[in-house]
């Protein structure tokens, strides 16, 4: 996997993709077991993760306090299922990508939340079990001041051996 990359807009979630890049191995996404919870730290309280259960589920393994608060609650256990149709439908799109692909997605959304209008800009990324299979996602989300400029995030190349 080459390193050559258009940056992000939010300057952690560029950390946390060069971190998740320097532990990328032989054109494969890390394994979780390489990974841990004191090298996520910085992003923490910004991230969570899945576990992929089946072909087409996701469940919430870790929540983060950060995005509990901007949500005001936690989804840890929950699935997709108990999001919003056009929600879920969204985010089962972009984790499907994801996992076929073994490349990180990103983009900048903006909502409705509590009747305020806020950007943000997320960042997932796969890894995989010890045998090579993506089974978890991490995806981290770091809300936009609205004055922050947005730049379009692109991935050079797959990892060696990744296919469409």
């Amino acid at each position: 996997m080459t390193k050559e990359r258009t940056e992000l807009s939010t300057p952690a979630l560029s950390g946390l993709l060069d971190f998740w890049l320097s532990k990328c191995s032989g054109g494969n996404p890390p394994a979780s077991s390489t990974i841990t919870p004191a090298e996520l730290r910085p992003w923490k309280d910004n991230i969570v993760i899945f576990e992929v259960i089946g072909e087409d589920n996701y469940v919430y393994s870790y929540y983060g306090k950060a995005l509990e608060k901007a949500w005001g609650h936690s989804r840890l256990g929950h699935t997709l299922d108990t999001l919003p149709d056009d929600q879920r439908r969204t985010l089962h799109e972009e984790y499907e990508t994801v996992l076929r692909e073994r490349l990180p997605v990103s983009r900048v959304y903006t909502g409705s939340f509590d009747g305020v209008a806020r950007t943000w800009e997320r960042l997932v990324v796969p890894l995989s079990s010890d045998a090579g299979i993506v089974d978890k996602l991490l995806v981290a989300a770091y809300e936009m001041p609205t004055s922050f400029p947005v730049r379009p995030f692109t991935l050079d190349s797959k990892p060696a051996g990744a296919t469409a």
